[in-house]
Order: C-alpha cells, then sequence, then structure tokens
C-alpha cells in the first residue's frame, strides 16, 4: 500500500457511515483518518438553545427557541463567522419576538409574530444575510 497512489487505488460506488477517508490536517502536518459520518455530520444536530423573553442568541448551537413574554421581546445576535449559519424560531407565543442582529444586510431587525415564524441567517461578508424562514418580516 506505501508503494501506491491515492490515483491509483480502486474506486468505491457506495459507501458506508463508518467508512473512513483520508485527511491532510494542515495544522498538525500529518494525514489522519476520519469517518463519513464525522466527515459529514450536519451543523444543525443537537440541542437548540431555549430562550425565554429578551436576551442574546448564542452563536455556539445553530438554532435559537424563542419563547415571546411580551411585545417586540428583543432578541440580540452577535456577528459570527464566515459561513456560520443561525436559525431563529418562535414556539411559544406570548407576544412577539425581535431578532436584531449586530450587522443585518437589508434591515435592522427581523420580527417574529406567531409562532411557527422562523428566519434563517447566514453570516457572510462581515453580516447576517437572511437565506430563508417562514412568516416573518424585515424592518
Amino acid at each position: 500500500m506505501a508503494d501506491k497512489r491515492i490515483s491509483d487505488l480502486n474506486a468505491l460506488t457506495v459507501t458506508a457511515s463508518t467508512d473512513t477517508a483520508l485527511v491532510s490536517d494542515t495544522s498538525a502536518s500529518e494525514t489522519k483518518k476520519i469517518t463519513l459520518e464525522n466527515l459529514f455530520k450536519t451543523p444543525y444536530v443537537g440541542t437548540p438553545q431555549a430562550l425565554s423573553g429578551a436576551g442574546a442568541a448564542n452563536l455556539t448551537t445553530s438554532v435559537t427557541n424563542c419563547t415571546s413574554t411580551g411585545a417586540a421581546q428583543v432578541v440580540t445576535l452577535a456577528d459570527g463567522v464566515q459561513g456560520q449559519v443561525k436559525i431563529a424560531s418562535h414556539i411559544v407565543d406570548g407576544g412577539s419576538v425581535r431578532v436584531t442582529p449586530t450587522n443585518l444586510d437589508g434591515g435592522t431587525y427581523v420580527t417574529l409574530d406567531a409562532v411557527g415564524d422562523t428566519v434563517v441567517f447566514l453570516f457572510n461578508d462581515s453580516a447576517w444575510q437572511i437565506i430563508g424562514g417562514y412568516g416573518h418580516a424585515v424592518t
């Protein structure tokens, strides 16, 4: 095996999650293995942040579930890192949620008025950009 180039190996047409791939870890200057399951893990798996009332959406989870406890509850969203995705969802209605990113292309804040209202942000070029959602309003 040590005498072969990767391009000389047999092709694999069907994979399993436990199959491994080679990764060149430039921070350690070595080649390592990774399972396909770990390579393609979705960033949206895990426990969402639960936020009741006003507060700050964290940058460590992909989803923030908001419970509104009054009118125009402000949920701040700090700048993320290039390519980061953040989803805010209104799950319990006691008023409305106003998601206010530090930098938002095309607006100042996003209002979520009803249960199920959701906004999907992408942090790109030093600002959050809205790439999807349901029932939200941009101001």
